[in-house]
């Protein structure tokens, strides 16, 4: 979800309503105790009256640490979320992320250091099935011995990818020896499939579903996304993105979403080459409105 679930796009959810936790994108350790630009201009929170968790990354119980201490004393986030789960290579390199999960103690060793540094902060740990083999049981019984408050797993080996489909077979399991709540992630990608998972989980985490349909939680919660919701998501979209970044960078994560907003959508392949063929932010905001009015004037046709 890196450049997705940024701060224009927590935004847009957090006013659509439905949603009970916003998430950052991953925000490095290292990089927050550097006091890098780039990496303080990611921790922005804007989710109104919705809790939002920053999401940190690291390999160093105690940079992992020292960090948290940062952002309990300089920010207003409302709680930490550890990145134990994320497969991507650069990241797994540093020994961050889901390679982690190679390290069990280790991984807990970084919980613990966490939660003494900031024991009045709710903290979760974002986890994998394992990185090659199966070892969520064991995983979270570490880190919840350590202090978590909540844990969310995504039902994939880190070496899996996204090639296969989630394996949620292990949720009963897991569910039935989590003394905190268990949040579900990994191919929650509509309504129907959030009820269903719902069943087996205490709560479900869902990332390319809500860049593909940025009112899936307020459907899920019994709002019918037809009270002109629909037509108003993008140009406000558009609007959030113009607010809170420069010119030079507007381009970049519009694209960026657009990839997830028009998957699957009928009559989207013109719009979309147009969109990512533009050379400025007008150019692809006028591509990407039109692609909206289309999917709008067609009933909101997806092929999901």
């Amino acid at each position: 979800m890196a450049s997705l679930t940024d701060v224009a796009f927590r935004t847009l959810l957090a006013e659509i309503g439905g949603v009970g936790l916003l998430i950052t994108e991953m925000v490095s350790a290292e990089g927050l105790l550097r006091r890098n630009r780039k990496t303080f201009q990611m921790m922005r929170g804007s989710g109104g009256d919705t809790p939002v968790f920053i999401q940190l990354f690291g390999e160093s119980a105690d940079a992992m640490a020292r960090a948290a201490g940062i952002v309990a004393d300089e920010t207003d986030f409302d709680g930490i979320d550890i990145n134990m789960g994320c497969p991507a290579g650069k990241v797994i390199r540093k020994g961050a992320g889901a390679a982690l999960m190679k390290n069990p103690a280790a991984a807990a060793k970084i919980v613990a250091a966490v939660r003494r540094a900031v024991p009045g902060l709710p903290l979760s740990v974002k986890m994998r099935l394992g990185f090659d083999r199966v070892i969520a049981a064991d995983f979270l019984e570490a880190i919840q011995n350590e202090g978590a408050d909540a844990v969310f797993v995504h039902f994939r080996l880190q070496c899996q990818r996204y090639r296969v489909a989630a394996d949620w077979s292990h949720a009963q399991e897991l569910r039935r020896i989590a003394r905190v709540p268990l949040v579900g992630n990994g191919d929650v990608l509509t309504v129907e499939d959030a009820r269903r998972r719902l069943e087996e989980v205490d709560g479900v985490m869902i990332g390319r579903g809500a860049v593909m349909d940025p009112l899936i939680f307020h459907r899920l919660t019994a709002g019918n996304g037809n009270d002109d919701l629909e037509s108003r998501v993008i140009p406000r979209l558009l609007e959030l993105i113009q607010l809170h970044y420069t010119e030079p960078l507007r381009l970049g994560r519009l694209k960026a979403l657009t990839r997830f907003l028009v998957s699957g959508r009928r009559m989207s392949r013109r719009y979309r080459q147009a969109i990512y063929s533009a050379t400025t932010f007008e150019q692809g905001a006028r591509n990407l409105l039109a692609l909206a009015d289309r999917i709008i004037d067609a009933g909101g046709a997806a092929e999901r």
